[in-house]
């Protein structure tokens, strides 16, 4: 799919302004519209209440994230606003795209419901900390409120009322929003596809921290996560499910937060690439290591 992007690019079909336009749709209709769906498919108020505990193991990832990555870009010495897109590209890992069919994979009976749940943590922190993140420095005194009001936000609040009150769709909106809501992974890959004719990503590889970070995070953190979730519930199933998920590479939506509005677009785009590839093999060898 990113290739079908480059290619796409290269021969002109697609410019640097559509690209900018598919980045709008994406963030504001499909990735609202994927979350959305994703809670409401298959998910009853019983099943929430059951599977309620790996809300607080997901919260418990990404705080141990947040501080482990907020230490190693001062350890690394990095400027700013460098300092501040490498976390993002670290703490947020491609849930929506990569993670969902691991869930569904390793949990075919709980995968929607962890979704669910999990959804409620992981886009409530993107949409307001990893906007942070991406915010350049000089901006950064603008940041407000303002960003708890986003449409992904406002699909996990809608998703939640409905289950809470144990109202379901009708099954032709249902299978609406999911069709939507499944273009959103074929077209994001195809905007980073098409990103890579427009960037000089390539630079990011000679840094050292992509590296120290994929290490960190890809390899070593799901291992240890894992060993010390199990002293806390013996729902192994639960604790593969998240431990997995926070070895992922990093979510393609900070690089379309950092190419709209942070001078180091090309270097979260270069980090989300590589990590990309190396997940074939950093997830391999968690899934092999824990299963």
């Amino acid at each position: 799919m990113m290739i079908a992007g480059y290619l796409a690019a290269r021969l002109k079909i697609i410019s640097r302004i559509f690209l900018d336009g598919l980045s709008a749709l994406i963030m504001k209709i499909l990735l609202p519209v994927l979350v959305f769906a994703n809670m409401m498919n298959g998910t009853s108020r019983s099943q929430l209440a059951q599977d309620f505990p790996i809300l607080f193991l997901s919260a418990a990832m990404y705080i141990a994230l947040i501080i482990i990555f907020a230490l190693l870009a001062k350890l690394l010495r990095l400027p700013k606003e460098r300092g501040q897109v490498f976390q993002a590209a670290f703490i947020f890992g491609n849930v929506g795209f990569i993670g969902i069919p691991l869930v569904m994979g390793i949990s075919p009976e709980h995968g929607a419901i962890y979704v669910a749940l999990m959804s409620i943590i992981d886009q409530g922190l993107l949409w307001t900390y990893g906007l942070y993140l991406t915010t350049p420095c000089e901006d950064t005194a603008a940041f407000s409120w303002k960003y708890f009001l986003n449409p992904a936000l406002g699909a996990i609040a809608l998703g939640i009322i409905l289950l809470l009150c144990d109202i379901h769709l009708p099954e032709v909106v249902e299978s609406s929003f999911l069709t939507i809501g499944d273009t959103a992974t074929p077209l994001s890959l195809i905007y980073i596809g098409g990103l890579l004719f427009f960037c000089n990503w390539k630079t990011v590889i000679r840094r050292k921290e992509l590296y120290v970070g994929i290490l960190v995070k890809m390899i070593c953190f799901p291992l240890l996560f894992c060993a010390a979730a199990s002293l806390f519930t013996t729902n192994t199933d639960m604790v593969h499910v998240v431990s997995v998920l926070s070895g992922l590479p990093a979510m393609v939506t900070i690089a379309m937060f950092a190419q709209a509005r942070h001078k180091e677009g090309e270097y979260a785009l270069g980090m989300v690439l590589v990590e990309t590839v190396a997940s074939l093999f950093t997830l391999t060898l968690v899934a092999w290591w824990l299963f």
